[in-house]
C-alpha cells in the first residue's frame, strides 16, 4: 500500500516553512519532477535513436557483407569460366597438339582479356557479372603457366553502369594453374590394351600392372601377374634413387609394396582364375575408366625435343641419324638398323624416323625411335648392357629403389610407332596365318565405328541390355562420327592455324587414333612391308647390295624383345621355339595380335618407367595434357578487370 501524506502533516510543514517559502517549495517541487520526466523522455529518445542508428548500421553492414561473400562467388566463378576457357581451348587441337594451341592464346602477348562483364543468371534475373583476365606467366617448350585473375561485381562490372551508378561490391582473385605435356599414364603399365584386353594363356607371366580400357579377359585359363606398385615421383639423391607417393590402390593402408594389379575400363572376366597378386579381388580394379592414348599423329613436338637434345644413332663411328631422319635433302624417309655383340646400335636421346623403321640385334644407350610409319623387328632386339637381372628383388619400395638406382645409366630403348608394329618374319605363312586369325576376330574389331567409348562389342552398355539408356548408339551404325570446327569456335578463336570452319576435330567421336580420318579394320596388308629394302629407299647399315627379301633377315624365333613398345595401331607378334617369349619393357597397344607357341610368354615391367614426369626415361616417352595442377589460390586488394574494354 502506498500512503499519501495527511493534513495535519502538510499544515505542520507549513508552519515550519511560513507562507512564502511553502508556496515556493510547492512550486519547485513541481519544476523537479518536470524536468525528470523530460530528462527521461529525452534519455528513452536518444536510446531508441540510438537503437534505430544502430539497427540500421547493422543492416547495412549485414548487406554489405553478403555482397561481398556473392561478389567472391561471383569471382570463384569467374575463376573456372576462365578454366573452361582453356580447357576448350585445349581440346580444340584434339589430341593433336593441345599445348600448342594454349600456347597461340598467347602469341600476341602475355596478357589477354577473353572474359568481360560476363553475366550471372538465374532463370531470367542476373545475379552479377564476372571479368577475366589470363596471363601466360611461364613457358616451356613442354609446359604453360597461367595466371587467371577473375574479378565479380555486383550489380554489374563498372563496363555496363552509367554515369550515376556505380559498383556495390566487388572482390578479385588470382589462381594460378600448370597446363603440362608429361609421360602418358599407359607407361604405368606392363601391359596396357586400348581395346579389350586377353590373358589367354595359362603360361602368361606379367611381372608389373596389366590394363585394357575395355573388358580384361582370362577366358577360363590361369595367368599369373604380379603387380607393381607405382610411384609420383623419383629423385636420385646422393646417387641412390629415391621413390615418393606411393600409390596404395588397394586401400588396405600399407605400403607393402604389394599394390598394382590389373585394372579395367570394363569389367575383368574370369578374375578368380588368375594367380599372383593379380589374383588378389584387392588388385583388381574394375570399372576404372580409361586413359587417354598419346597422339602421334603430328610428330613435330617430337622432333622438337629431339633437336633441342642433340640425339643420335651412331653404329660404330658412323652417325646414321640425327634428331631427325627425312627431313634433309638426300636422306631417305626410312630407317634400317641391324647391330650386332661387337657393333651395337648406339643410342643419345630420342629420334624421329619420318618413315618405317627396320630394327634388330643387339642396342646400347639410352634413347627411343619414334616413326611415322610401321616398326619392325625381324628378330630379336637386345640391350647390351641393360639391366642386371628384369626385375627387382620383390615388390618392396626399399628393393625397387635398389632396382632403379643399379639400372639408372643401363640400356633402355623406346620404339613409338605412328601405324603398326611389326615382329617376326611377317612374310612367313604361319606368322601371317595366325595373326589374321586373331586380327580378323569378331572379337578383336580395330574399326573406327567403335562408338562413343572407342571400345568395339559395348553397344548394349555396361548393363549388357539393348534397348537401354546407357545404350552406346555410335557403335556399328555405319558412319564415321566426329566432332568438327564451328562458327561459335572460330568467334572464340578456338581453331587451331591451319584449321578452318567444318574441318574435324581430331581424337574426338570415333576418331580413336586421333588422325581426323576414318580408319577401316587392320588387315595384313597394313602390316606387310612393300618398300624395296635397299639402298635407295633406306638408310642406315642397309647392304650395298640391298635385301632380296625380308625372311633372309627375320625368324619366328624372335623370342626376347628388350624395349617399350608403343603403337595406337596394332602390335603383331607370332613367336615359336623352345624359348620363352619376353618383353624387358613394357606394350602398350590399340590392337593386340600376339599368338606365342613357346613355353611361356613374359612380360617384365621395366621399372625406371616410374615416377612420372620425374623417371628415368620420361624425356624419351610419349605424352599427353596431364589435368591442370592448380598451384596458387589468392585473394586480391586491387581489380585487375576494372578498365578493361571488351575485345
Amino acid at each position: 500500500m502506498f500512503g499519501l501524506a495527511t493534513t495535519t502533516e502538510l499544515a505542520a510543514s507549513k508552519e515550519r516553512i511560513g507562507p512564502v517559502r511553502w508556496s515556493r517549495a510547492r512550486r519547485s517541487r513541481r519544476g523537479t519532477a518536470l524536468m525528470s520526466s523530460l530528462i527521461v523522455f529525452v534519455g528513452l529518445a536518444g536510446l531508441l535513436y540510438a537503437s534505430a542508428a544502430l539497427s540500421t548500421v547493422e543492416i547495412k553492414e549485414s548487406r554489405h557483407a553478403i555482397d561481398d561473400v556473392r561478389a567472391g562467388e561471383l569471382a570463384n566463378a569467374g575463376v573456372e569460366r576462365g578454366m573452361l576457357l582453356l580447357r576448350q581451348t585445349a581440346a580444340a587441337a584434339g589430341t593433336q597438339n593441345p599445348l600448342g594451341t594454349l600456347t597461340n592464346l598467347f602469341a600476341g602477348g602475355p596478357t589477354i582479356n577473353p572474359i568481360v562483364a560476363e553475366a550471372v543468371q538465374d532463370g531470367a534475373s542476373t545475379v552479377g557479372t564476372y571479368s577475366v583476365t589470363l596471363t601466360a606467366i611461364e613457358q616451356t617448350a613442354t609446359s604453360i603457366t597461367v595466371a587467371i585473375q577473375a574479378t565479380g561485381y555486383l550489380p554489374d562490372a563498372p563496363q555496363n553502369l552509367g554515369p550515376n551508378e556505380r559498383v556495390a561490391a566487388w572482390r578479385a582473385v588470382q589462381t594460378n594453374v600448370r597446363y603440362e605435356l608429361a609421360p602418358s599414364e599407359v607407361f604405368d603399365y606392363g601391359y596396357f590394351i586400348n581395346n579389350w584386353g586377353w590373358f589367354y594363356g595359362d603360361t602368361i607371366y606379367c611381372y608389373g600392372n596389366a590394363r585394357s580400357n575395355g573388358q580384361f579377359d582370362v577366358g577360363g585359363y590361369e595367368p599369373t601377374l604380379t603387380g607393381q606398385a607405382l610411384y609420383d615421383e623419383v629423385n636420385l639423391v646422393a646417387g641412390n634413387a629415391d621413390l615418393s607417393g606411393y600409390h596404395d590402390d588397394n586401400h588396405d593402408g600399407l605400403q607393402d609394396g604389394n599394390d598394382g594389379g590389373v585394372f579395367a575400363g570394363w569389367d575383368i572376366t574370369g578374375a578368380a582364375d588368375l594367380k599372383g597378386n593379380g589374383g588378389l579381388a584387392s588388385n583388381q580394379h574394375e570399372y576404372d575408366g580409361a586413359i587417354s592414348m598419346p597422339n602421334l599423329t603430328d610428330l613435330s613436338p617430337y622432333e622438337a625435343a629431339a633437336t633441342s637434345l642433340n640425339s643420335t644413332i651412331k653404329i660404330g663411328s658412323t652417325t646414321y641419324s640425327d634428331a631427325v631422319y627425312g627431313d634433309e635433302g638426300g636422306e631417305k624417309q626410312n630407317l634400317y638398323l641391324v647391330g650386332t655383340s661387337a657393333n651395337p646400335i648406339v643410342l643419345n636421346g630420342p629420334i624421329v624416323v619420318r618413315g618405317d623403321v627396320i630394327i634388330s640385334g643387339y642396342v646400347t644407350g639410352q634413347g627411343a625411335i619414334y616413326a611415322g610409319g610401321n616398326v619392325y623387328c625381324p628378330s630379336s632386339v637386345l640391350y647390351k648392357n641393360g639391366p642386371s637381372t628384369p626385375r627387382p628383388a620383390n615388390g618392396s619400395e626399399a628393393a625397387t629403389e635398389a632396382w632403379v638406382t643399379a639400372n639408372w645409366n643401363k640400356d633402355f630403348l623406346g620404339l613409338f610407332a605412328r601405324e603398326n608394329i611389326v615382329v617376326g618374319d611377317h612374310t612367313n605363312s604361319t606368322w601371317r596365318t595366325y595373326v589374321n586369325w586373331w586380327m580378323s576376330s569378331s572379337l578383336n574389331k580395330s574399326d573406327e565405328d567403335a562408338g562413343e567409348d572407342g571400345i568395339p562389342n559395348t553397344k548394349a552398355g555396361m548393363d549388357g541390355v539393348l534397348g537401354t539408356s546407357d545404350d552406346d548408339l555410335l557403335e556399328a551404325d555405319g558412319t564415321f562420327t566426329i566432332d568438327h570446327y564451328t562458327d561459335e569456335d572460330l568467334a572464340l578463336g578456338l581453331i587451331p592455324a591451319g584449321k578452318n570452319v567444318g574441318d574435324s576435330i581430331p581424337g574426338t567421336g570415333e576418331d580413336i587414333d586421333g588422325d581426323g580420318v576414318y580408319d577401316d579394320s587392320l588387315t595384313l596388308a597394313d602390316v606387310t612391308l612393300t618398300t624395296a629394302m635397299n639402298t635407295s629407299n633406306f638408310g642406315g647399315n642397309m647392304p650395298g647390295s640391298g635385301i632380296s627379301s625380308y625372311s633372309s633377315i627375320s625368324s619366328l624365333y624372335a623370342n626376347q624383345l628388350d624395349a617399350v613398345f608403343y603403337t595406337n595401331h596394332s602390335f603383331c607378334w607370332t613367336v615359336l621355339g623352345s624359348n620363352d617369349a619376353k618383353i624387358n619393357g613394357s606394350i602398350v597397344s590399340r590392337n593386340e595380335n600376339i599368338v606365342y607357341g613357346t613355353p611361356k610368354a613374359v612380360f617384365n615391367y621395366d621399372s625406371r618407367l616410374l615416377g612420372g614426369n620425374t623417371g628415368k626415361c620420361a624425356p624419351f616417352l610419349p605424352r599427353t595434357l596431364h589435368d591442370p595442377e592448380v598451384l596458387r589460390w589468392t585473394q586480391l586488394d586491387f581489380d585487375p578487370n576494372r578498365y578493361v574494354i571488351a575485345p
